[in-house]
């Protein structure tokens, strides 16, 4: 099977994955259903991202404490994903919604956090605070980007959907407009392919396909916003994949991972959501005060 099809099969898996995470609850008519679903689907991404870092990290041979790695940020990912749950579309979770938030965000992310660092006095390890930030790294940059996707998700299908699709429209366009007019590279060391030119065509792609379509998928947020929201998730989702290329490039690898054909790993295809994610919801954030 030539490279091409396989990139495209593997391609449209990801893509169906994705749409009917977001819209089962929609489909089915249960909220809880499609939400509980949506959850399970990014938190299985999360748990191969984080294998993917530690699995990098020893190919270029630098230490981390996968036990812990992989139990920081499963409890990441719950601790912050209770902040959806303070929605008034859940009557049981409103009741335990504060029980819950002070179980996980005052005491089980510290005690984990910090039982990470007591750890490394036992092991016999020459660089111990490298160690501690590549165990707890992935959670702050893989989990909780996930975890707060649920968040967009609550604000509605419709939003998370315009975010894959500014993102997707992003990186096309950026990569279009580069083969075209690309002459001048943006950040050579990390990313050779990427020319300021193809950026800037990405980005105004991405704000006006952001204003043509946004309020067809979330017409309570007004022009002006999604308008914003199309630069945020152009700008965010660029510094993403730049991220993501300055840690292949750290541990001497092209692709993060190989689950998807043709395509590379998760954090290959959601480097640029892990950026997006949390700004977009910080300017929701603001604008709803």
């Amino acid at each position: 099977m030539n490279k091409f099809l396989i990139r495209t099969l593997s391609g449209a898996v990801y893509v169906a994955i994705v749409v009917c995470s977001i819209f089962l609850g929609k489909w089915t008519d249960n909220a809880l259903l499609g939400d509980a679903v949506f959850a399970c689907v990014f938190f299985v991404i999360g748990i191969i991202g984080i294998y993917e870092y530690v699995h990098n990290l020893e190919l270029k041979g630098v230490k981390s404490n996968k036990p812990m790695a992989f139990i920081a940020g499963v409890a990441s990912y719950f601790a912050f994903f209770v902040l959806p749950l303070a929605s008034e579309t859940y009557v049981l979770a409103r009741s335990i919604y504060l029980f819950v938030s002070i179980i996980f965000l005052s005491i089980l992310i510290p005690v984990l956090y910090l039982t990470t660092f007591i750890i490394q006095l036992w092991r016999n390890d020459n660089e111990p605070f490298t160690t501690v930030g590549h165990t707890l790294l992935p959670s702050i940059w893989i989990m909780v980007p996930l975890a707060l996707l649920n968040t967009a998700h609550i604000f509605g299908a419709g939003l998370t959907m315009m975010i894959f699709i500014l993102i997707w429209v992003n990186d096309s366009f950026a990569y279009i407009t580069g083969m075209l007019l690309g002459k001048h590279k943006m950040w050579e060391r990390h990313s050779p392919n990427k020319t300021w030119e193809g950026t800037i065509g990405g980005t105004l792609f991405c704000i006006a396909a952001a204003v043509l379509a946004g309020s067809r998928f979330a017409p309570e947020i007004h022009t002006l916003g999604w308008a914003i929201i199309g630069l945020i998730c152009s700008v965010a989702g660029t510094l993403g994949d730049l991220v993501e290329s300055m840690f292949k490039r750290y541990c001497g690898v092209k692709d993060s991972g190989n689950i998807m054909p043709g395509h590379g790993g998760v954090l290959d295809r959601f480097d640029s959501i892990l950026m997006a994610v949390p700004f977009v919801l910080l300017f929701l954030g603001i604008i709803n005060l």
